[in-house]
């Protein structure tokens, strides 16, 4: 380990407010809530922890288990008018780390462990905002974002009246500017079938899983292309993650099975050039695991959002390209948008950091919000 690094010292004399995030952060950051596996229950001692310390806040506590992993943790006190949305969960580790993943460690202004980045430097934020302020306030904790077959965030709004909620802070990284905009995300998978056979046989071109799946790949590369533009380079985002069939040169491939995914900007619609896309090979087999809207919905929930930064003097940040769950509350009709400290670089990464003054910073944020 680097000799430069040291284990937070909880104790040492510091700011208060630091203090309590990196308390908060080494709690959180010590639970393994990696995704996959998501082996998570709300008897897990991390929602045991949590729901002591909210209720030691002030706060009403309900959970929601809805198994294989996907826990929704809800802390409700007084009746605010703005929602925090963050997810426990996090990617697997994986590479060559230099610090224990699951052990708070600071070097050079810096904190590193799985999760502080995305997005467990944000839910510390709110556990410290929460301990220091009194004004109602509510949070939203789920445990399945990383990942398929995600159900916290849609379940919660089918079971919650989100008219109470001026606005809903999903606290995804974005350097502690408000965005509110962002791309939809697809996430599909086809099988092509062929006919088996010597690869001498004449149907062998046609015949062949692998090169009808391999026609409509260029088919797709060539519609992403067409998406491209001066304003928007990367188009729709197309990208082919795998492709696996066939088992030897000489017999004709008589399966083939595909991944793709593509991130759809504003104002266009995923179900719209998810349809486009498979529409060039009818006879494969697909099948959706996530179909997300881009965010906002529509443009009047975006004159909200807007309206809500200028008047807690919130800054504005560009459009990104990456996906949150902002876009589920916005779909719902209610204003959202997506503030957090770090940078989606850090994200998913080996040696995973935030940095410390981006924390201070999106406390003060956050509490501004409640003011």
């Amino acid at each position: 380990m680097n000799q430069a690094a040291k284990n937070i010292d909880l104790t040492s004399t510091q700011d208060p407010i630091q203090h309590l995030i990196e308390q908060h952060l080494a709690m959180l950051i010590s639970h393994d809530t990696c995704n996959p596996p998501r082996e998570i229950a709300f008897t897990d001692p991390l929602f045991v922890a949590l729901e002591a310390f909210f209720k030691g806040q002030g706060f009403t506590v309900t959970m929601a288990d809805f198994g294989q992993g996907r826990v929704a943790f809800y802390a409700l006190r007084g009746q605010p008018d703005v929602l925090f949305n963050v997810h426990l969960d996090t990617v697997p580790v994986s590479g060559g780390w230099t610090h224990d993943p699951f052990t708070l460690t600071q070097v050079d202004g810096r904190y590193f462990g799985r999760g502080v980045c995305d997005i467990k430097g944000a839910a510390a934020c709110l556990m410290a905002l929460a301990e220091t302020a009194e004004q109602p306030m509510a949070v939203l904790f789920t445990t399945d974002e990383e990942g398929t077959n995600a159900c916290c965030v849609e379940q919660f709004i089918l079971d919650h009246d989100l008219s109470v909620f001026q606005q809903v802070v999903v606290a995804e990284p974005t350097g502690c500017q408000a965005v509110l905009q962002h791309r939809g995300y697809v996430s599909a998978h086809g099988q092509f079938s062929g006919i088996s056979g010597h690869s001498s046989s004449v149907g062998a071109l046609t015949g062949n899983a692998v090169h009808q799946a391999s026609a409509w790949l260029q088919q797709a590369t060539a519609m992403a292309a067409t998406e491209q533009t001066a304003d928007n380079p990367a188009g729709i985002c197309f990208n082919l993650g795998y492709i696996q069939g066939g088992e030897k040169n000489n017999m004709i491939a008589e399966q083939c099975q595909l991944g793709f995914s593509v991130r759809v900007p504003a104002g266009q619609s995923s179900e719209q050039v998810y349809a486009q896309l498979i529409a060039k090979a009818l006879e494969a087999q697909w099948h959706t695991t996530l179909m997300a809207p881009s965010l906002p919905e529509n443009q009047a929930l975006a004159e909200q959002s807007q309206q809500y930064c200028q008047a807690h003097d919130l800054p504005i940040g560009a459009p990104v390209d990456f996906w949150t769950e902002a876009a589920l509350f916005s779909q719902a009709g209610v204003p959202a948008l997506v503030l957090g400290p770090g940078d989606i670089a850090q994200a998913h990464t080996t040696d995973e950091w935030v940095a410390v003054a981006q924390l201070h910073q999106c406390y003060q944020l956050y509490a501004g919000l409640l003011s």
